[in-house]
């Protein structure tokens, strides 16, 4: 284990850049990028989908089996793109076997790869999504948002007129 505890935005980093240098052919690799942007196509998008917890080794980290998951992206009216991100996609499984990262984390553990559908605003690409596990180890987490001011949560007591909680009926 390392003097400094691993963090979220490192593992994302680490991910981003191995990629980056290993999946041939892809212009764009991000974690939760900002779609709004003009983004380079074949991109890979990425995201931590679930963690559950994982077994304490007692270092005092905590423990999490994280569930990844990388949308692989190729613009429809490209020559092939169907074989194109088939190709994604099985590169980024044989990548997947035994990868850490260069972290102190376990290896990932390829789940499946499966054409995709449930993004609205990536309609009209093809789109495959590569899913695996990784169990990673994290110690106290900062904010990394301290520019984010406070938001408001609103209720409707309106909608619970027969009750006094604050919060609406038991």
């Amino acid at each position: 284990m390392s003097d400094e505890p691993m963090t979220l935005d490192q593992l994302y980093g680490a991910i981003e850049r191995h990629l980056q240098v290993h999946l041939l052919g892809v212009h764009t690799v991000a974690a939760w990028p900002d779609i709004k942007d003009h983004i380079p196509l074949p991109a890979v998008f990425l995201e931590m989908s679930e963690f559950e917890p994982g077994t304490d080794i007692g270092t005092g980290e905590t423990t999490l089996v994280c569930k990844f998951e990388a949308r692989i992206i190729v613009d429809s009216i490209l020559a092939d793109p169907e074989r194109q991100a088939v190709q994604l996609a099985t590169q980024l499984a044989v990548l997947l076997r035994a990868q850490t990262w260069g972290l102190e984390v376990e290896c990932a553990a390829f789940v499946r790869a499966v054409q995709d559908w449930t993004k609205p605003e990536l309609d009209g690409y093809i789109v495959w999504l590569v899913e695996w596990d990784q169990t990673i180890y994290l110690g106290v987490e900062d904010w990394p948002f301290p520019e984010e001011k406070p938001s408001m949560l609103k209720l409707n007591l309106e909608a619970f007129p027969d009750t006094d909680s604050p919060v609406g009926p038991p």
